[in-house]
């Protein structure tokens, strides 16, 4: 439908029954996949990640449609630095968003990327976030494999005049899922906690400060902008970093990152790297 001149009668009368069809079906899967078919008619793509992002609460509904998940999921802790979430956590604007509107500079280059994303061979990504709630936003994530052709500002403008079909179907998934854990607001307050204190029993504020910034994706350049710093003297902070968390490379710093967050649980407050040493 998005590849045509004009809007034809059958064109119309597809998305009609695709639509009803997401907005009847019951259990999340069945709407999930609606949904889907419904987005089909009017951009293509290789993979959708539909969600509910939520401000006191980890990812809920989570579907991927054309890929399987990574094996740390997206609602366990790597939605936290995901340029999506974060535009959504500092009130941002609704709308649709290709990732180069919302990602750090860098951010393809990264460790997250490359570690998170690697498997689904990302080569350019579309995104919707339209509000739920005052806590909460709808989000579809539209991937295009690499050596596919990029996403054009008609699909951006196809996927945001979706957004009132995609927020309910979001809406129903949520409603109907069933709870991935007892008490996921609480989760959710050890994550960012374990987050926000992550290195604190070895670095300093501004050294936390630069680590934050590397895990979201951003370069050495991006973090001198950001911290109004020079980049040798972001790239020498990095230097003391690394050997206080005993890592060499972006990549073990990543990685050391998510096996302190394993170590979380509800109610947690600390350095997670403490309770992970200790364990060791």
């Amino acid at each position: 439908m998005a590849q045509k001149a004009g809007l034809t009668a059958a064109d119309l009368a597809a998305w009609n029954q695709a639509a009803a069809d997401a907005l009847t079906a019951t259990p999340p899967q069945a709407i999930a996949e609606a949904l889907t078919a419904a987005l089909r008619l009017a951009v293509e793509f290789d993979v959708v990640l539909l969600a509910a992002l939520r401000r006191d609460a980890p990812p809920s509904a989570p579907y991927y449609g054309g890929a399987e998940e990574p094996a740390t999921a997206y609602h366990e802790g790597p939605y936290l630095l995901d340029p999506f979430y974060n535009h959504f956590l500092a009130g941002g604007a609704e709308g649709c968003f290709r990732l180069s509107e919302l990602a750090p500079e860098g951010f393809l280059r990264s460790e997250y990327f490359s570690s998170y994303y690697r498997h689904l061979e990302i080569g350019d990504e579309l995104g919707l976030l339209t509000a739920l709630d005052p806590q909460g936003a709808a989000h579809v994530s539209l991937t295009r494999r690499r050596g596919r052709p990029r996403f054009t500002r008609r699909d951006a403008e196809w996927l945001a005049a979706a957004a009132p079909l995609a927020r309910e179907a979001i809406r129903r998934m949520t409603a109907t899922a069933a709870p991935t854990r007892d008490d996921p607001a609480a989760f959710h307050d050890g994550l960012r906690r374990a987050y926000n204190s992550f290195g604190r029993s070895v670095l300093t504020e501004r050294e936390r400060d630069v680590v934050h910034l590397l895990l979201q994706g951003n370069s050495a350049k991006a973090i001198a902008r950001a911290l109004g710093i020079s980049p040798d003297t972001a790239r020498n902070h990095l230097k003391r970093i690394y050997p206080k968390l005993n890592v060499s490379s972006q990549a073990e710093l990543f990685a050391l990152f998510f096996r302190a967050l394993e170590r979380v649980e509800p109610g947690f407050d600390g350095d997670p790297l403490t309770r992970l040493r200790s364990q060791s």
